[in-house]
């Protein structure tokens, strides 16, 4: 089995950035069952909804190009046309937040790849797609 690598620290800077999120659209981000889900999010904006993962890139904006895992999007793409709801993508960055809206019908830049700087155990390198920073919104201004 593998180790939990996400730390209550981890999981209380999602809980800031959700904040962020839940202030600026006026709606409820509703942390999901990461084993049920795969996904951190449910979003509720009055009867309206939506699905958002999010990523602490500990980068500047525009350092590198994101990634996210083969396996989240397969679980995003099932949850968004299970019920028709968009998937976001917000990536905390060292210098600014960023959201990008995933397009199912886009072709993503993939490979294999993953988490190569700071690679944990032999599951942190797997099936990955890129997202280009400027396919990004920035939320406020850079730092």
């Amino acid at each position: 089995m593998r180790p939990h690598y996400e730390t209550q620290e981890d999981l209380s800077q999602e809980q800031q950035i959700a904040r962020v999120f839940e202030d600026l659209w006026d709606c409820e981000f509703i942390k999901l069952n990461p084993i049920k889900y795969k996904i951190d999010y449910l979003i509720k904006h009055q009867d309206r909804y939506a699905w958002a993962e999010i990523k602490r890139a500990n980068i500047n904006y525009g350092q590198y190009v994101f990634m996210i895992s083969y396996k989240k999007i397969e679980a995003a793409k099932l949850l968004s046309e299970t019920s028709g709801c968009d998937f976001f993508l917000i990536f905390r960055c060292n210098d600014c937040i960023c959201y990008h809206k995933w397009d199912f019908n886009k072709q993503y830049k993939f490979e294999f790849s993953g988490r190569t700087m700071t690679t944990r155990d032999n599951q942190d390198i797997e099936p990955i797609f890129r997202i280009p920073p400027n396919e990004c919104n920035i939320i406020g201004e850079k730092k």
